[in-house]
């Protein structure tokens, strides 16, 4: 949202999102309904000495919104690039253009998957197939009375729901524990 008082006629603003705003006129390329466009941009456009193609990503080296200088502006060819770019230091997500390569689930199974998740995290086992500590097993085995509902387990054991969930059929299948109905289980006699 820019901010100005009713008799302003045009110059400068700072829009809410921290960038710079500058009035161009309804006619240019870059103007947005009110007359604006981002001062970065047109700074981009000029040391380029043409316009900005689709896809180009103006991008402040620096890291400051305000600081449109030329030497501190850099085009960057695609959004993929520019996020590269933002990346946080030891940051093990996976970037739009990257591959996505195929590995085989660390539980031993031997199926395979995509090393990243679709929201770009690493994965080293298939959903639910990261084995459970032994002492997360013995305490959620403990929290199993004749019969119990999953939300009963959960708030016995401390765990997610969803970690009670993934659990569950583990532990039936190891005979430690018995399933007696849809989300209700109870201990193996």
């Amino acid at each position: 949202m820019v901010k100005h008082g009713s008799n302003w006629k045009g110059g400068k603003v700072l829009a809410s999102n921290g960038y710079v705003l500058v009035w161009v006129g309804k006619k240019h390329h870059l103007a947005d309904v009110r007359g604006y466009t981002y001062e970065h941009r047109l700074v981009a456009e000029d040391k380029l000495g043409r316009r900005l193609m689709a896809g180009e990503i103006p991008h402040h080296i620096n890291g400051n919104r305000q600081d449109n200088r030329p030497e501190n502006i850099e085009v960057m060819k695609s959004i993929a690039h520019h996020l590269n770019k933002h990346r946080k230091h030891g940051s093990k997500r996976k970037l739009a253009d990257e591959q996505n390569p195929i590995r085989q689930c660390a539980c031993g199974c031997g199926k395979w998957f995509n090393r990243f998740d679709k929201g770009g995290r690493p994965r080293d086992f298939i959903s639910g197939h990261n084995p459970q500590n032994r002492e997360c097993q013995d305490q959620f085995v403990d929290a199993v009375g004749e019969r119990s509902t999953l939300s009963e387990i959960q708030a016995r054991t401390g765990q997610s729901l969803m970690a009670v969930k993934v659990m569950a059929p583990k532990l039936v299948q190891q005979n430690k524990i018995a399933r007696l109905g849809k989300g209700i289980y109870g201990r193996n006699h």
